[in-house]
């Protein structure tokens, strides 16, 4: 096994941490839900996206499908339905469902209040941003399937690591939950062709790599391309954070 000092060689000449403010994120609109793209294909990402939807009662994130990309939501607050078909489940702030290549899926918020929900997609779906999957904006119903028991629901605020890995179908990147407090941290290898993503939640964070060290806070992501040791570092009383490890 190549040694983390190998590894780094290798990859030092690209390696890449950027942080993308939330501000910098881009709108684009499924239903009747206006979403924004963080991680995306713009930026060079080739195995993850990450986006966020801030959705109020009784919108709809239109039914579609994904025809390489298996999708995980995480709902971070408020309430959601799952649509699949007539078919709704309920999930809630602090549970997933992870959702396999193929399988038709939307999103009801439920509730009387709004849901916030990020979402990554491995590898990215570049046609889901144009809006040719949109539903209800075609007027045609997604061409998949409903497999009863594919969708997989987790609690992943119950977890302090991984929440979404290969034993539960998710073979293109792991999820991981995390929890901070003020000068905790954790160290993170990334390879040669990998990309992760660091979104925060709530608090901040700082990431060293060697010599540099970049801050993030509420809403921000690290994005993380090529190879890389990083060590991240809850810069706030208490942090919140999902890392999306795509290898």
């Amino acid at each position: 096994m190549r040694t983390v000092l190998a590894l780094l060689s290798a990859g030092a000449a690209f390696a890449e941490v950027r942080v993308i403010p939330f501000s910098a994120s881009d709108p684009f609109r499924m239903g009747d839900v206006t979403s924004r793209r963080i991680v995306h294909p713009g930026l060079g990402a080739k195995k993850t996206t990450l986006n966020l939807s801030v959705s109020q009662p009784g919108a709809e994130f239109a039914q579609h499908v994904h025809d390489y990309s298996d999708d995980t939501i995480l709902v971070l607050d408020g309430e959601v339905n799952l649509r699949q078909g007539d078919s709704l489940r309920l999930f809630k702030s602090g549970e997933c469902a992870f959702v396999p290549t193929g399988q038709i899926h939307g999103t009801v918020t439920a509730g009387t209040a709004t849901a916030t929900m990020i979402s990554f997609q491995n590898p990215p779906d570049l046609i889901l941003y144009s809006g040719a999957r949109d539903s209800k904006k075609t007027g045609q119903a997604p061409k998949g399937i409903i497999t009863p028991g594919a969708v997989k629901y987790v609690d992943f605020r119950g977890k302090n690591g991984a929440f979404t890995n290969a034993a539960l179908g998710s073979m293109r990147a792991t999820g991981s939950h995390r929890r901070l407090k003020k000068g905790e941290s954790f160290r993170t290898v990334n390879g040669e062709s990998g990309e992760q993503v660091l979104f925060v939640w709530r608090g901040a964070i700082k990431v060293k790599r060697g010599g540099s060290v970049q801050a993030a806070g509420e809403r921000d992501t690290v994005f993380v391309q090529g190879a890389a040791v990083i060590e991240v570092i809850g810069d706030a009383l208490s942090t919140e954070l999902i890392h999306v490890e795509a290898p």
